[in-house]
């Protein structure tokens, strides 16, 4: 072979090499976002690592020894998350949160990183004013 031959053989080599660590870069950083009714529907997904959307349900949060437990919604499925860590500020019953994690077993899914959302419509503080 000659050596003309063999740089293109090596320099094909390593740009497959880059590609191929490239596309594992990508795909182990892809987390899919959905809402509890679509995330029921995927069972490929029950394994990996997602982002759920949706509302906590009023009168769900339990508090104990660092965790917080609380059912996620979106009207129409709901989960139980559990969470060891700090809650963000906005968190509340009622509120759009978006959790990310991975489903432990059955409906029970173990958050990482729990975010609030607030509303995109502003409301007046003081209507009557």
């Amino acid at each position: 072979m000659s050596p003309r031959r063999k740089l293109a053989v090596a320099g094909a080599l390593v740009v497959a090499a880059l590609a191929l660590a490239a596309y594992q870069g990508v795909r182990s950083a892809t987390v899919y976002y959905l809402t509890p009714g679509e995330f029921a529907g995927r069972p490929d997904l029950h394994r990996a690592r997602v982002r759920l959307a949706g509302t906590v349900q009023p009168g769900s949060v339990a508090r104990s020894a660092g965790q917080v437990q609380f059912t996620l919604t979106d009207g129409t499925t709901a989960y139980r998350v559990t969470f060891a860590g700090v809650l963000p500020d906005l968190f509340a019953e009622g509120r759009q949160v978006l959790v990310e994690g991975r489903l432990v077993e059955g409906r029970i899914f173990q958050a990482t990183q729990v975010i609030s959302t607030h509303p995109t419509e502003y409301r007046e503080r003081y209507p009557e004013r």
